[in-house]
């Protein structure tokens, strides 16, 4: 354990108001010479409702370097030495995943209630979004196209 930034003369007065709060909130006594001291002091940066002692462990952690850890927390995984990074575990299922907003398009179970549906030939079909829609006439070899046979 390295303890070599407890040995500043405001971080030492940042600990004794610490150990007064932490005393009178949880009943713990802190001893600067524990070796879990920094795992007590993430344990109740996590536990006060105190905004002060919040600021205070916000200081000491500033004036170390880095955050106290209470031995708890999944160390970071690292991979051929570069860490690898964590995504926010989403429950979606893999098709929201694929088609995101679209999704209601694809599936029916999940299509709006008023939205018209279009079928042919007994099978409900995509409708074209409106952007698609607005960009002009379809064009095939050169002729301009419309949406039904033989016009």
């Amino acid at each position: 354990m390295d303890n070599h930034w407890l040995m500043k003369s405001e971080v030492l007065t940042l600990l004794r108001r610490l150990r007064k709060r932490l005393q009178a909130e949880f009943d713990i006594t802190l001893r600067f010479s524990d070796a879990d001291l920094e795992a007590q002091l993430a344990r109740a940066r996590e536990r006060t409702v105190d905004t002060e002692t919040r600021e205070i462990i916000a200081t000491l952690e500033s004036r170390r370097g880095e955050p106290f850890t209470s031995g708890d927390e999944v160390p970071p995984r690292f991979y051929r030495g570069q860490p690898i990074l964590q995504e926010a575990t989403r429950h979606e299922d893999i098709y929201t995943l694929i088609y995101g907003d679209e999704l209601p398009q694809h599936d029916g179970s999940r299509r709006a209630k008023g939205e018209p549906l279009q079928v042919y030939r007994g099978q409900p079909v995509l409708r074209e979004k409106p952007a698609l829609a607005a960009r002009g006439p379809r064009r095939y070899r050169g002729h301009s196209i419309s949406g039904g046979r033989g016009q």
